[in-house]
């Protein structure tokens, strides 16, 4: 059977217990790739959220997951959507300018467990392993990052862990694209003067 892959990731509780829950973070002024619902997205050392890109992939921690944004359109009408479109830029200063460009992100994202898609077979050995992001523009708002499994290694600085598999009748774990939880590893932005504001 064939694994349909699953887009980006999803939420599905905290390794703690409760309810996942979300906050609100300012796009980058200047961040051009779009931003898909269920996307990775990382932190800059001025707090902002912005794309990791969307070639290649991603090696280095991420931040958090992108749920749904708020932004203003090209007439000036503030929209809530569950993606951004690329290049939707904007100009102001301030902690909450009025015409900014707003993330809203999974909380406490490094508590949280997320379903996502491996591109390629993997075995019971690979379980709590690390391993990169396969990064991509998202198709109709969602997106299409999934764990690049050829790189599932004991490396701390890889961003994903990927923790257990997920039993259902749709999902063949022997398969490429099979179904897992995984969580993301330290994603916490840390203080300025680092080049992307996570340690990278």
């Amino acid at each position: 059977m064939a694994n349909v892959q699953h887009p980006g990731f999803l939420p599905c509780g905290y390794g703690t217990g409760g309810t996942v829950t979300y906050v609100r973070r300012r796009a980058l002024t200047n961040n051009t790739d779009p931003i898909g619902l269920q996307d990775a997205v990382i932190a800059v050392n001025d707090g902002n959220i912005t794309s990791p890109g969307v070639s290649s992939t991603r090696a280095t921690l991420v931040d958090s997951v992108a749920m749904g944004v708020s932004y203003v359109n090209a007439n000036g009408e503030r929209i809530g959507a569950k993606n951004l479109p690329a290049a939707t830029l904007y100009t102001s200063s301030g902690v909450n300018p009025d015409n900014a460009t707003y993330v809203t992100c999974v909380e406490n994202a490094v508590l949280a467990k997320f379903r996502a898609s491996v591109d390629a077979a993997v075995t019971l050995t690979n379980l709590r392993n690390n391993c990169e992001i396969i990064l991509g523009t998202p198709v109709n708002g969602l997106s299409v990052q999934e764990l690049k499994g050829s790189t599932l290694a004991t490396t701390a600085t890889l961003p994903i862990r990927m923790i257990e598999f997920i039993f259902a009748a749709d999902n063949d774990v022997d398969a490429a694209d099979a179904h897992v939880y995984c969580a993301i590893n330290q994603g916490q932005s840390e203080p300025a003067l680092t080049v992307d504001g996570l340690g990278v």
